[in-house]
């Protein structure tokens, strides 16, 4: 008997110590499974980021001619908030917007689309988690945004400028493409959507490669260019030198002549004559 109750006491005596040091260890153990959990979302809103997200907004938020920039600093540091009136935090405003879009723009932009909604729960696709998840990857942008780090900023020695007549280096069409879809936004308005003149042949066009000789021969084009080269150029850092019909002036970003380098206008340039 006796032996029994020693072992039943130090049995006890054990089990209570198992308990203190799963206790102790409870809070490290929670941090990890907190940080696991935070990543899948981070992971799985990057993934939905790229596929729904990206078009309008740009790789790594960084802004299209569709869309504004969200990895900015005022957009973390409260001042965008503030500015627009709202008073909650910034996690209920982009889980908002992002669930029920946005049907009137912000004062002072000139978006040609308006923010769409995503949440099933006003008619779009994702369901709740995959609204959160989005938010968790937006808002990992925080640190870096906050700190002043600009996403992926276009430079280089020699920028562009306005002169269309300059002679460009060799580019190279793949890294146009990349360009187009990635740093300059181009893809967003003249490939996955008509906010732009597209450059694929359509509507019995040719091509943007041969639609730019075309241009400088019609007798409403207004701008400088002599060749269809040169329209094309014209048409990135000029923008509104010669607005075709059917679009409105200033819907493209008319600063590319100082966010382009030369070696980057030769590349695009170059993927821009693939479209036949």
């Amino acid at each position: 008997m006796k032996y029994y109750i020693v072992g039943g006491t130090l049995a006890f005596i054990g089990a209570v110590a198992l308990l203190i040091v799963m206790t102790a260890m409870e809070p490290a153990r929670m941090e990890s499974f907190t940080r696991s959990y935070e990543s899948r979302q981070i992971e799985h809103g990057a993934l939905i980021f790229e596929s729904s997200c990206l078009p309008c907004h740009g790789p790594q938020g960084g802004g299209t001619p569709l869309g504004p920039p969200l990895n900015r600093a005022d957009l973390f540091n409260g001042e965008y908030l503030t500015a627009i009136g709202w008073s909650g935090t910034l996690d209920d405003f982009l889980r908002s917007t992002i669930s029920a879009g946005r049907a009137v723009p912000t004062e002072g932009t000139n978006f040609p689309q308006r923010m769409p909604t995503w949440s099933e729960n006003f008619g779009g696709p994702f369901r709740p988690d995959q609204i959160e998840n989005v938010v968790a990857y937006v808002m990992n942008w925080g640190e870096r945004a906050s700190a002043g780090a600009e996403p992926t900023e276009i430079t280089g020695d020699v920028m562009m400028g306005s002169d269309i007549f300059i002679e460009l280096p060799e580019g190279e069409a793949e890294v146009g493409e990349s360009l187009a879809a990635g740093e300059l936004g181009c893809a967003a308005c003249h490939i996955l959507s008509t906010v732009g003149p597209p450059w694929e042949a359509t509507g019995g066009l040719p091509g943007m490669a041969i639609r730019g000789d075309i241009r400088i021969q019609q007798d409403n084009y207004g701008g400088n260019a002599t060749s269809g080269d040169e329209y094309l150029i014209e048409a990135v850092v000029e923008t509104n030198a010669h607005v075709v019909e059917g679009f409105q002036p200033d819907i493209m970003p008319t600063n590319f002549s100082e966010r382009i380098t030369l070696q980057d206008m030769a590349h695009l340039l170059a993927y821009i004559k693939t479209f036949e």
